[in-house]
């Protein structure tokens, strides 16, 4: 589907969830190829994700909703945060860099545990 959406010469490119049918090695490619094509024609491309390392290793920008409403915005390193990783997603870790120096979120446990 992606490759049909290139081929139209969109100005304007928006991709739900891509990369949840494909394995590491795909969704990194895919995420390559999208941002390179989407500077090569010069396009605007918005990508749901779900999956925070995607949106903080692909993303030039990136807006945190919670429940419909938008919770903050910006560069991704910027603000995925221990702060907004709890609010928006009630969980609780670092943000640590890997050996290429790319912040990586790191979740150690829920905000609240809930009791049993």
């Amino acid at each position: 589907m992606l490759a049909q959406s290139l081929i139209r010469q969109p100005s304007l490119l928006l991709l739900d969830e891509p990369l949840s049918a494909l394995d590491l090695n795909y969704q990194f490619h895919v995420m390559d190829l999208v941002r390179k094509e989407t500077r090569k024609r010069n396009i605007v491309t918005l990508v749901v994700v779900y999956d925070i390392n995607i949106a903080l290793r692909h993303g030039d920008h990136v807006l945190m909703l919670k429940n419909g409403e938008l919770i903050t915005d910006g560069a991704p390193a910027e603000v995925i945060s221990a702060d907004s990783l709890a609010q928006v997603y009630g969980v609780r870790g670092p943000i640590e860099r890997c050996s290429q120096g790319i912040p990586q979120v790191m979740i150690d446990g829920l905000v609240s545990e809930p009791t049993i």
